[in-house]
């Protein structure tokens, strides 16, 4: 069965990577959520899309210059406007997700505001999930083959996932000579819809169709299509939608 990613932890529904988002999801039931990660200023992981904090909060400048103080100053905004939460370390995140028995976590590593992935973010993301015990049911991802190469080298043990499009494959000389260059570096891949929808045939000879999900998908009929399709997970900021159509569909 297509397992159903809270993106952002379900940004269409609450503001994105928000503690608050995070234990929506909760109580909505999700099997899996997806958030993204950060450095700040003393090396503490945050969790926020963004390089900057212009999209997403009422602040300004890049997320690497925020301390302890300053990130709770800030307001997350969200669909209805600002709330009253600051930007959430990882730590902060894991308090409420990491409890949850079974739930799958899909933290990916951001490049900071100049394009440059840290390895200390990798290093200080493992440590983290290691102290919380929840290795073996989160998978690291990345756009970029070279963060799951010092994922691979850092944490064996973390299963890793690579995003892609159709820009990325393009610049990695297509769609075969992207799946070829893989090899161990990912267990899982998630593909953008359009590229997905334009080479199916293509990709599906090339890599498990259960190994695979499809983003993001917020369209009704989309998310009817994909999951009558059986890929292994499917990304939506909307799981409460996605949800109702698959119980639907089951119920036909």
């Amino acid at each position: 069965m297509t397992q159903i990613i809270a993106h952002r932890g379900a940004r269409n529904l609450w503001a994105e990577n928000s503690l608050s988002g995070f234990r929506n999801v909760v109580e909505l039931g999700v099997g899996a959520v997806e958030f993204d990660l950060h450095l700040g200023a003393s090396g503490e992981v945050l969790v926020i899309h963004d390089a900057t904090l212009d999209r997403t909060t009422t602040g300004t400048g890049p997320v690497r210059a925020l301390t302890d103080d300053t990130r709770h100053n800030l307001r997350l905004i969200g669909p209805d406007g600002e709330i009253a939460e600051g930007v959430p370390t990882l730590t902060e995140v894991l308090d409420i997700l990491a409890p949850v028995p079974g739930l799958r976590l899909f933290p990916e590593i951001k490049a900071d505001e100049n394009g440059v992935y840290d390895p200390a973010l990798i290093a200080a993301t493992v440590q983290t999930l290691r102290a919380y015990d929840v290795v073996s049911r989160t998978v690291l991802h990345s756009f970029d083959t070279g963060v799951l190469r010092m994922i691979r080298d850092t944490a064996p043990e973390c299963a890793r996932k690579v995003s892609v499009n159709r820009d990325w494959v393009d610049r990695q000389g297509g769609v075969r000579a992207f799946f070829g260059g893989l090899g161990d570096l990912a267990g899982l891949v998630a593909v953008h819809h359009e590229l997905f929808e334009a080479e199916f045939d293509l990709i599906t000879n090339l890599f498990p169709l259960e190994q695979m999900g499809v983003w993001t998908l917020n369209d009704p009929d989309l998310i009817a299509r994909w999951l009558g399709r059986g890929v292994g997970f499917l990304t939506t900021d909307d799981p409460r939608l996605a949800h109702r159509i698959m119980a639907q569909e089951m119920a036909i």
